[in-house]
């Protein structure tokens, strides 16, 4: 019998749907009845800004906002190196700081609250037109010749080639040599107020979940397919091994480097021990 219900919003993409895949199959053991929201990222930024679900996945872009309401859960981060959002364009182009042609330019962007968001500012802070669309659409609006730039990310950064698009910068790369730290792009945030026992069962849960995931690639790739955008296996478990890595299963004092810079360019003073929640005391 289950003991509570909690609801737990989250991406489409790969990553998210990969990490919680034994829950959502109901293939590990747990306390808890759990229920999926599917939203796109900045629905999800929009509904963490509201404090709608107990657990969300959100971007980091956005943690600043939201750090009186939620904690960073210890599992479920998309972070590293080599994952950044890419920057393309129809044509070779160069986008810099000096370059006048660039400026007053449409750049789509998959959300006012991204990191991808961010990102651009930090990297390129001259004068253009930001277009939000959801990340699904800004490829189509490229090719459509409705925006000059578009940034992209999920599964959009593995396939933007087919489609004839040009790389113009990688703005992960970018930020890690700029930092030489890897880039926090997102993760699953928990509500401060939650019994700390249930705040434990949840943190428990997502890593035997990640467990399941991992030991059954095969069985998992069924129900990654039903939410993917690009449903070439390839692009899946690229997708999937890229953004799931060394630092999703645990936050390492690497990724708390991270984040500390990161959100320190956010002019936000980020304290591991009350922002992140991980069950184990003084791990930071």
């Amino acid at each position: 019998m289950f003991s509570q219900r909690v609801e737990i919003a989250l991406s489409p993409c790969p990553n998210d749907v990969f990490i919680l895949s034994g829950l959502i199959l109901g293939s590990i053991e747990t306390t808890l009845e759990v229920g999926f929201i599917f939203a796109d990222i900045e629905e999800l930024n929009t509904w963490a800004l509201e404090g709608r679900f107990s657990v969300i996945k959100a971007s980091f872009a956005l943690y600043p906002q939201i750090a009186s309401d939620y904690e960073i859960m210890g599992c479920g981060s998309a972070m590293g190196f080599g994952l950044g959002p890419l920057l393309v364009s129809l044509r070779e182009v160069s986008l810099n700081p000096t370059n006048e042609n660039s400026t007053n330019k449409r750049v789509a962007l998959p959300g006012r609250f991204t990191t991808a968001n961010f990102l651009m500012d930090f990297l390129f802070p001259q004068v253009y037109e930001k277009i939000y669309l959801p990340y699904h659409e800004i490829i189509p609006a490229l090719l459509a010749r409705k925006v000059d730039y578009g940034v992209l990310i999920h599964e959009g950064r593995f396939v933007f080639e087919k489609y004839g698009l040009k790389l113009v910068a990688d703005l992960g790369k970018l930020w890690e040599e700029a930092t030489k730290l890897p880039l926090p792009l997102g993760g699953f945030f928990i509500k401060r107020l939650l019994p700390e026992e249930l705040k434990r069962t949840l943190l428990r849960s997502f890593r035997k979940s990640l467990e399941f995931a991992q030991k059954n690639r095969k069985e998992v790739y069924f129900l990654l397919k039903q939410h993917a955008q690009e449903l070439e296996p390839e692009v899946i478990f690229k997708h999937v091994d890229t953004y799931v890595n060394r630092f999703t299963y645990k936050l390492s004092e690497e990724a708390v480097e991270s984040l500390r810079v990161f959100f320190k360019y956010l002019r936000f003073v980020f304290n591991p021990k009350r922002d992140i929640w991980e069950y184990e005391d003084g791990i930071y």
